[in-house]
């Protein structure tokens, strides 16, 4: 019931001049008293009847209401109720005894207890007056509790005198329950829309987030050129790739036709338009060509061109990614130009082995017409050839070296014998408009190196300063002792002495960049098929193989300067160059030999150099041949094979042997060692072809001594091994 309604039935109570009176003086309801008759004058009587009849029918009506309604005394006691305000409570009054307010507990609407003189009803009383919107809580006797609205009234008699109060309670439980629910749904509905917010919030935060990163992503590729371009080409922003390889920053390029990049033949035929043509029609255009920077440089790009559409499918314009491709293409061109030079390196691996071989019979034949020979000027022409053929043996081994079939083996060096060797053929490589000047060391070290190879990096060190020397200069190499503990800019290298060789120009020098990458594989400053970029990176592994470094030293326009630092070689025994014929041929006890060759010459010339010593000599023409001829005759004291022969390998078949021969020595010949296979046999003998007759004997002595001494000493069995 609304508060208004309250008040309004409470006013019509009060209104009533008899409800004041309804207690009679037994203390019974007005109710109670219908059709009781006093002796009183008939107009009394009937006024009094009247009174009755109309306050039962306000009792009727106040019981009919669902508003709690109870009247009370001046004193506070129970004097009416209705029916409302029996469920209200829970309860029924005793009239004239009870009190109202102490009939339950109240509380305040926190939940805090009421005391009886604070509820609103006594304070009416008390203060006689009114009390109008008084929240409370009224706890039933069965414990539930029930929220109230109070509106007590006092009462007044026809003097004015307070007789009592009415009150009318209205069960707030239902407004409580509706203002719950009313509440909840507003929380729920505040939530879900916090919630949604919040959702909407974040989706937009994370857009932001996206487009800000995918901006700083776009702008912060540099190595990309990503920029958009508008339906007619012209160019709609910029990002920080584009400016590093194009040149142009965004405020200079913003607004331009793409076409700038072209170069003007390619804007004259048009390839830029149809190039936009060709992706609004396919979707992409991916090609390759020549752009141009802002400051005119060429470079080779990548491009892709993607067209863009909008959400009904129409062209609003194009994506356009270029890549600076040129270093990419120098490498590209770098690596087809050293196929090409591997090609090269094959073909000469093949030739200079079969000169190898022919070598490896010429130099022997000499050796032995020498021996048989007393003419001193038929000598001299045979000691003339005998040096060619060796100066052919060295070009052969720069040869292998330059088609990576040779391994370094090295060797005690003289360096300063190999710089000058070296500058005799200089002036024929490097041109006439270079001098050439030597700082030798007379008292230079040897070093521990091979000369072949040694010699080739200092031809390669020459055509470099050369090619940075175009309008002429000083070519100068010089050798010095580095001792120990003396080494000044050495760099990181192993203990020890070591042999400096230098070789120094005067040309344009390079920058510290350069310098730095100068020993890296392909890396080149030469124009396009003037350098494979492999000539430093050679040299830097050749002195690093020989178990040196190297260093370089340049400034532009001062010229460049590089050294090379090999490892002094061990000192050599006095008197070992200058031994005596008997020691130089002697080549071992004589023992029974296997020679397995497929060149015939080599074989046949090998097997006479051998029975020149004294050995017995049996020849085989290849691997299985040998395999056979030693399941008939296993009677051999060493095998002498050639290392790479047709159809059956030196190693597969002295693996082979072992089995039919356990324990017997064997001494691989070979005019080359593919790469890997020197280390595989590093316990195991190698001859070098061509070889002399004084390395031969070298070889045997050595080899023959050592099965001897791991036979005993029987040098009785030299010839003479069971074949069971």
């Amino acid at each position: 019931m609304m508060k208004s309604s309250a008040a309004e039935t409470t006013e019509t109570i009060r209104q009533h001049p008899g409800v004041a009176k309804r207690v009679t003086p037994n203390g019974l309801s007005a109710g109670q008293g219908r059709g009781v008759v006093q002796h009183e004058n008939g107009r009394d009587m009937e006024q009094r009847i009247k009174l009755e009849n109309e306050l039962c029918d306000t009792r009727e009506l106040l019981d009919a209401l669902p508003a709690a309604i109870y009247t009370t005394d001046a004193a506070g006691r129970i004097t009416f109720f209705n029916q409302a305000a029996v469920e209200f409570s829970g309860r029924r009054p005793e009239i004239g005894s009870d009190r109202w307010c102490v009939t339950w507990r109240l509380y305040w609407p926190d939940g805090r207890p009421m005391a009886h003189d604070e509820c609103p009803m006594a304070k009416s009383l008390k203060e006689d007056r009114p009390i109008r919107g008084g929240e409370a809580i009224a706890e039933r006797p069965d414990g539930t509790r029930v929220p109230f609205m109070a509106y007590p009234t006092p009462l007044h008699d026809a003097a004015g005198r307070l007789v009592g109060a009415v009150n009318m309670l209205v069960d707030l439980t239902a407004a409580k329950e509706a203002e719950k629910a009313r509440g909840q749904l507003n929380e729920t509905l505040e939530r879900h829309v916090e919630e949604r917010t919040r959702q909407l919030t974040e989706a937009l935060t994370k857009l932001r987030e996206s487009e800000r990163r995918f901006r700083l992503f776009v702008g912060s590729v540099t190595d990309y050129a990503i920029y958009l371009l508008d339906t007619d080409g012209v160019i709609t922003n910029w990002n920080a790739g584009a400016e590093r390889i194009k040149g142009y920053r965004a405020t200079e390029i913003i607004g331009q036709h793409f076409s700038v990049f072209y170069s003007p033949k390619d804007r004259e035929d048009g390839l830029p338009q149809r190039a936009l043509m060709t992706a609004a029609r396919d979707g992409r255009l991916e090609a390759e060509g020549w752009r141009v920077r802002k400051d005119g440089s060429r470079f080779w790009a990548n491009v892709v061109i993607d067209a863009v559409h909008d959400d009904t499918g129409e062209l609003i314009g194009f994506a356009k990614i270029t890549r600076d491709m040129t270093e990419r293409r120098a490498v590209d061109e770098q690596l087809r130009q050293s196929q090409k030079m591997e090609a090269v390196g094959q073909l000469t691996n093949g030739v200079a082995h079969d000169f190898n071989n022919l070598l490896a019979t010429i130099i022997p034949n000499l050796e032995l017409a020498q021996s048989r020979v007393k003419e001193e000027c038929v000598l001299k022409y045979l000691e003339n050839a005998i040096r060619a053929a060796e100066r052919g043996a060295q070009l052969t081994n720069q040869l292998l070296a330059f088609s990576r079939r040779h391994e370094v083996s090295t060797e005690p060096v003289d360096v300063n014998q190999v710089v000058s060797e070296a500058c005799e053929m200089l002036p024929r490589t490097i041109g006439p408009t270079i001098e050439i000047e030597t700082a030798l060391d007379g008292n230079a070290w040897w070093a521990m190196t091979e000369p072949g190879q040694l010699e080739l990096a200092i031809l390669n060190l020459a055509i470099n300063a050369r090619d940075a020397m175009s309008a002429g200069g000083t070519l100068t190499i010089a050798t010095k002792n580095i001792a120990r503990g003396n080494r000044g800019r050495l760099p990181a290298v192993d203990p020890g002495d070591y042999v400096m060789i230098s070789v120094a120009d005067t040309g344009t020098g390079m920058s510290e960049e350069v310098c730095s990458r100068a020993f890296e594989p392909f890396f080149t400053t030469k124009e396009v098929h003037k350098g494979t970029g492999l000539g430093l990176s050679m040299v830097y592994g050749f002195a690093k193989h020989s178990g040196g470094t190297v260093t370089i030293d340049s400034e532009i326009d001062n010229g460049t300067t590089v050294r090379m630092y090999l490892p002094r070689a061990p000192h050599r025994l006095a008197g070992t160059a200058e031994a005596g014929d008997e020691s130089r041929w002697s080549a071992g006890l004589p023992s029974r030999i296997l020679v397995v060759d497929d060149n015939s010459a080599v074989r046949a010339i090998t097997a006479i150099m051998l029975r020149t010593f004294g050995h017995d000599a049996i020849e085989a023409t290849g691997g299985q041949e040998a395999l056979d001829l030693l399941e008939r005759d296993r009677q051999f004291d060493l095998l002498m094979v050639d290392l790479a022969m047709p159809n059956m390998h030196g190693d597969e078949f002295a693996a082979r042997a072992l089995e039919l021969i356990p324990g017997v020595p064997t001494l691989f010949v070979t005019g080359y060692a593919e790469p890997g296979q020197l280390s595989q046999r590093t316990q195991r003998e190698i001859l070098k072809k061509p070889f002399r007759r004084a390395q031969l004997a070298e070889k045997l002595r050595h080899i023959l001594g050592v099965a001897s001494r791991r036979n005993g000493g029987d040098v009785q069995h030299a010839g003479r091994r069971q074949t069971h």
